[in-house]
């Protein structure tokens, strides 16, 4: 959101995009409300009678996942118990507790001898079990798995296990006139934590996270009983969730909860603007400790152990500042934000890369080093990625880029050709990287996520100085087997021969059917990985591609769209951060919407919008694909709100009537 201070109407501008699989029809669809105090327009989801997203005539909001820590996974004590309805009961606090058997009976439809409707049951089996096993003191959460061998089960505890209003909220959120409307219809909202964001025709911004989180006994007296809410807690005492005794408005969770005067947020904010891209929205760990902080009335403040690195959160929040320091932000301009390809871990990296090429050059490197520094072939990789600009282009006549207009795909210029190469030997290095660095050094222990592994590199990379790559626990992750030298020249070497296991991937077989097994870095095009297909509910000749024949695949040979984009970039299209094959680049999830709002209370109010693909699934309608290029190259269709606008904008009516 921008303040209207900063605008060029003077209006505050408000852009969503949240980021859901994508797939045929898409998530969402978009729906327009009159009637009564009804008067709303925006996105919703099938089964939802209301709008979920988008403005009336006096305010405009928006939401994205924030990912809160509503769910904890116990370790129970199980011992046999014929008092108990199952035969089994838990252990807490020296006490047996009853589980729960709950019978089952699923049902399939064989369709046999040419009868539509032959349904039978399924006989139990070790996949699936004649009944659910539930622990009652986890409001009935289920035992995922038991071993009365060993006389253990893990349990789940999670705030969606009982009834909450969550319809409320987006009923009122509908019918809401200012900021207090909003605030009262967010205290509904308990399952699901979101951001949400806001802007009203009074010239209001704000941004607000909320859900039900619970209260842990053990962080509340100030101290961690056993691991940690993030990993496998102990189920015989010491770490439930605190029974409400300070129930908050509205509230219907039978837990203690943070209230909502402790969750992130701020309402006109100085600078002028908010921007969330589900990152940490109030540095709640930083300094890799998420139960740093207390809260206001003592305990542990706690919400969750990890959010979004903050790449995309980083990039809009400096293409905001640039725009302001040029004039007044613009609705095309919030546009062009939500279309923004760049890689921002790429330009935190780079000075890596030819900082490590260059130290290799000096006459007292190590051979291995030297080495690679002398490798013509590393020398022309490291040259291209200098010289990039960190966007991410296909690259190829075939693919879908944000500057094609009418939806079309055009020929690359020489610079976006160039810049496409480049995006390919980032992407494939990144990968070899974390391995070289992070996996490698782990042995038997699980390797951490993508956007941990990442924050973790950018963790050595900054801290080197210091720590010169040794972590918090004590391993050297740029330990080099053989090597004796420098902790600089081993940094450096495991950085370029990162560059040379990514070529040598590039021209082997595992990229074969994209670039023919070609050592010409010229050839590398980002398009020819980085894909989508958007699977039909379906299935097989219904995705897109190729959905039924309507949109083959533009790429022969090849699965999917080529499409610009990359990790962590703000119009998102995340792959595996550590791919290392044909298909490893592609992607199924981004943005399930666009929304641009500008609120006004003297004009029209403007709004655009697109949905990926579009809002039939049925080949042939002329709503299958009809907004699936404008989606792919970022543009939009305009909301039509009022009367008129909606008469002059309508292909077709039906009435239904008792």
């Amino acid at each position: 959101m921008v303040a209207g201070e900063f605008t060029e109407r003077g209006n505050p501008l408000l852009a969503n995009d949240p980021h859901l699989l994508l797939g045929a029809p898409s998530t969402f669809y978009p729906i327009h409300l009159q009637g009564g105090r009804f008067d709303v327009i925006g996105n919703s989801f099938p089964g939802i009678p209301t709008v979920v997203l988008g403005h009336n005539q006096h305010i405009a909001w928006g939401a994205t996942v924030d990912p809160f820590d509503v769910t904890d996974v116990y370790q129970e004590q199980l011992v046999k118990d014929a008092s108990s309805p199952s035969g089994l009961a838990t252990v807490y606090r020296g006490q047996h507790e009853p589980v729960i058997s709950i019978p089952e009976t699923y049902r399939v439809n064989l369709m046999s001898n040419g009868a539509m409707d032959n349904v039978v049951p399924v006989p139990p089996s070790d996949s699936i079990p004649p009944a659910t096993l539930v622990v009652p003191r986890r409001s009935g959460g289920p035992l995922l798995k038991q071993d009365l061998s060993a006389g253990v089960g893990l349990s789940v505890q999670h705030t969606g296990f009982v009834g909450t209003r969550e319809m409320e909220t987006f009923l009122l959120l509908d019918t809401a006139d200012n900021l207090d409307d909003f605030v009262h219809a967010l205290r509904f909202f308990d399952f699901g934590s979101q951001n949400f964001c806001y802007a009203d025709d009074a010239g209001n911004i704000a941004y607000f996270t909320n859900s039900a989180v619970p209260i842990r006994e053990d962080l509340q007296r100030g101290a961690v009983v056993g691991a940690p809410p993030w990993l496998i807690r102990d189920g015989t005492g010491g770490n439930e969730w605190l029974p409400v005794q300070h129930p908050q408005p509205n509230q219907v969770v039978p837990f203690e909860v943070v209230p909502f005067s402790e969750m992130p947020q701020v309402v006109n904010p100085p600078a002028g603007f908010v921007v969330n891209a589900n990152n940490d929205p109030d540095g709640l760990t930083l300094g890799n400790d998420p139960l740093s902080r207390r809260r206001q009335g003592g305990g542990i403040y706690y919400l969750a152990p990890v959010f979004d690195p903050g790449f995309r959160s980083g990039r809009i929040t400096g293409r905001i500042r640039d725009a302001l320091a040029r004039g007044k932000m613009t609705f095309a301009e919030m546009q062009s934000i939500q279309a923004d390809v760049k890689l921002l871990d790429a330009e935190v990296l780079l000075p890596s890369i030819v900082g490590a090429f260059d130290r290799a050059h000096r006459k007292d490197a190590p051979d291995p080093l030297a080495a690679l520094g002398a490798n013509p072939a590393v020398a022309e990789a490291v040259g291209r990625l200098a010289a990039w600009d960190t966007s991410t282009p296909t690259g190829i006549p075939e693919g879908y880029d944000p500057f094609d207009v009418d939806g079309r795909p055009s020929p690359p210029s020489p610079a976006q050709v160039d810049a496409s190469v480049a995006a390919t030997l980032y992407s494939v290095w990144r990968g070899q990287f974390i391995h070289n660095v992070i996996d490698a050094h782990l042995g038997s222990l699980p390797v951490p996520p993508d956007q941990l592994a990442l924050t973790a590199l950018r963790n050595l990379l900054d801290t080197f100085p210091e720590r010169h790559g040794v972590g918090a626990s004590g391993v050297d992750f740029f330990a080099v087997p053989g090597l004796f030298a420098s902790p600089e020249d081993r940094r450096d070497l495991l950085v370029l021969q990162s560059i040379s296991d990514a070529l040598s991937l590039l021209a082997g077989s595992n990229f074969e059917p994209a670039f023919h097994a070609s050592t010409r870095q010229e050839d590398y095009r980002w398009g020819m990985l980085h894909r989508i297909v958007f699977a039909h509910l379906l299935g097989g000749p219904f995705d897109i591609p190729p959905a039924e024949g309507y949109f083959p695949a533009p790429l022969a040979g090849l699965l999917g769209i080529p499409k610009g984009g990359g990790f962590e970039v703000v119009d998102a299209s995340s792959h595996d951060a550590r791919a290392s094959s044909l298909n490893g680049f592609m992607f199924n999830g981004g943005p399930s919407n666009r929304l641009v709002v500008d609120l006004s209370s003297d004009r029209p109010k403007r709004a655009e919008s697109v949905w990926p693909g579009g809002e039939s699934a049925i080949p042939g309608s002329p709503f299958y694909l009809n907004l699936l290029p404008l989606w792919l190259t970022n543009k939009t269709v305009p909301l039509p709100f009022s009367e008129a606008e909606l008469s002059a904008d309508t292909a077709s009516a039906q009435r239904f009537t008792p």
